[in-house]
């Protein structure tokens, strides 16, 4: 299975939906743009490194509790069967299998309030989530990227123990991420500079969604000091 799409399409405000003429994604809890809430929205960037000028904002209003994102675009989408199927035995929501590489560009703006526990950027989820767990990578307080699978008998924090780049805020950077299951394989890059290497991150679970769902913090009830903004150009994504 193959995901590779500009993120050029405009976001539903309401509801768990398609995103109308994407190849397959979704978005779910969305809002309005200044509804008094954090919101996704279809912006451009000049700039964008991969396929200008379109981007996705993801905004953090100033205010804003931790522990949710502005939204969740997610692939592959699923049909309202399946869902409905899904929120009732948390089954399985697809079958990306044992083996995910994703690429793609992201840029946090400058300054961006990191808060006490860092800023999620991405997910993959294995076996429903609430049955095979999940794993994701962070901003970290620290500057650098980080991936904390959650799964059964592993909630064991991987750091860059390879390279561990300070992230520069304002700039966009590749991000590359790799998982295979079987093997126990887990690697990630910053730039094309290896950040993280292990070896012993397994799941009984297939790989079964993607996920750009960037939650600020935790649950420690802190608020955003500042409206932040994390900016995404284009994701290329393979699995087997």
């Amino acid at each position: 299975m193959r995901a590779d799409w500009g993120l050029d399409q405009a976001l539903p405000t309401a509801g768990d939906v398609t995103i109308p003429e994407s190849p397959s994604w979704a978005v779910v809890n969305n809002g309005s743009p200044g509804a008094g809430r954090s919101w996704a929205q279809l912006s451009t960037d000049a700039g964008a490194p991969f396929s200008p000028p379109n981007v996705y904002d993801f905004v953090y209003p100033q205010g804003m509790v931790e522990g949710r994102a502005p939204a969740t675009i997610y692939f592959p989408e699923q049909p309202a069967r399946i869902k409905r199927l899904f929120r009732r035995l948390s089954g399985s929501r697809g079958d990306l299998g044992d083996e995910v590489y994703v690429g793609f560009w992201w840029k946090p703006s400058s300054p961006f309030d990191l808060g006490p526990n860092g800023n999620k950027i991405a997910f993959l989820f294995n076996g429903g989530g609430a049955t095979g767990g999940q794993q994701f990578m962070i901003l970290l307080p620290d500057g650098r990227l980080h991936v904390l699978p959650e799964y059964p008998g592993d909630f064991r924090w991987r750091d860059p123990n390879v390279n561990a780049t300070t992230v520069t805020l304002g700039a966009w950077h590749r991000i590359e991420w790799y998982c295979r299951l079987s093997s126990g394989t887990l690697k990630w890059w910053l730039d094309g500079v290896l950040q993280g290497s292990h070896t012993d991150v397994r799941n009984l679970y297939n790989f079964d969604m993607f996920q750009f769902s960037p939650t600020w913090g935790g649950n420690s009830g802190a608020r955003k000091r500042e409206t932040d903004h994390y900016w995404y150009d284009h994701v290329h994504l393979s699995s087997r």
